[in-house]
């Protein structure tokens, strides 16, 4: 199992939106220097604090993914990335239903 295999699987098994941003965070803090500078300046200044800040990375690595395709392992690298940012957003939507659901019950 690879390294985003194994960290969207955490991700899915999540039972909270702070768990999810955990998770992210500590998948983020792996990168070494060179993995690191590919990512977009903007995730690496503000990291990863909310949960709403996981859509947006996942849109950013998208379009750098784009535009790298043409440049070779980027994209590779890239496409790992935006896949476990990904499965983040779309979890946290999970999540949040389970949430309004469980308001709207009580």
């Amino acid at each position: 199992m690879t390294d985003t295999q194994s960290t969207c699987a955490a991700i899915m098994a999540a039972e909270s939106d702070s768990e999810v941003v955990s998770i992210v965070r500590n998948y983020l803090a792996s990168f070494n220097g060179e993995k690191a500078a590919l990512l977009p300046s903007s995730l690496l200044a503000l990291g990863i604090n909310y949960a709403k800040e996981i859509a947006q990375a996942a849109v950013e690595v998208a379009r750098r993914e784009a535009q790298a395709i043409a440049d070779g392992p980027e994209a590779t690298f890239l496409k790992d990335v935006g896949t476990v940012l990904s499965t983040a957003a779309m979890k946290l939507v999970v999540l949040s239903c389970g949430e309004e659901a469980q308001t709207a019950d009580g």
